[in-house]
């Protein structure tokens, strides 16, 4: 996280953001000494691309955004899903107003209901080995095409630029002011950043608020086995 910080430093210098901002760790930071969650995935380019083609009119008539994730056997799966479901609320610009869930043991399967019916099915599963990276896939559907954030007939996300030798290496940079980061990390330095300069925290913990009861929703529906109207 240190090393992180100081790129949170560096850009909260160069734009003269006077808002004091401290990495936590890779989910919260303390934005004026209120700890307030970043919702880092949100600033990830292929989820704002995904926003754009959607509510940019690209699209037309969405009925349905597919989701599939699947990570580390000792991850928390209701973790995850409150994930999913943030990323639901951003891409489509709607708001959950009701959801289904079913869990077998590492496994969760949920149907979240949007406005205006969109239908948003949700997988998720905690089966990888100790570190490897998570892997997932959003694809949504319309009457006017599909969007999907992973190449059309692969299962997997490439990378730019692939390096074989002894040693095979692949490279990805997509921010030219935090180069040689990944684009996770890239996505928790800008999504603090972004928080500190528009001083959006009471925003995030709004999201924050409302995402919690969503995923207790959801564990109420696990339970009974019932819809539950959020």
């Amino acid at each position: 996280m240190i090393y992180l910080q100081e790129k949170l430093d560096f850009l909260l210098d160069k734009y003269s953001v006077d808002t004091k901002a401290e990495l936590k760790d890779c989910k919260t930071a303390v934005i004026d000494g209120v700890v307030t969650p970043i919702l880092s995935h949100r600033l990830e380019r292929r989820f704002i691309e995904l926003k754009n083609i959607v509510q940019g009119g690209t699209l037309f008539g969405v009925s349905v955004m597919r989701v599939a994730r699947i990570v580390n056997k000792n991850a928390n799966i209701f973790d995850e899903l409150y994930r999913e479901l943030d990323l639901c609320r951003f891409i489509l610009g709607k708001e959950i107003v009701a959801i289904t869930a079913v869990q077998n043991e590492n496994t969760l399967n949920v149907i979240a209901t949007a406005e205006t019916g969109i239908v948003c099915t949700i997988e998720i599963s905690a089966t990888l080995s100790d570190g490897e990276k998570p892997k997932d896939k959003h694809e949504i559907i319309s009457q006017r095409g599909i969007a999907c954030d992973v190449v059309v007939d692969t299962q997997l996300k490439q990378d730019s630029i692939y390096f074989f030798g002894e040693e095979n290496k692949k490279f990805t940079d997509v921010d030219f002011e935090l180069y040689g980061l990944s684009v996770e990390d890239i996505a928790v330095v800008r999504s603090a950043f972004q928080i500190a300069q528009n001083k959006s925290a009471d925003l995030m913990l709004t999201f924050d608020k409302e995402l919690k009861l969503m995923v207790e929703k959801a564990k109420e529906s696990v339970k009974t086995g019932e819809r539950q109207v959020i």
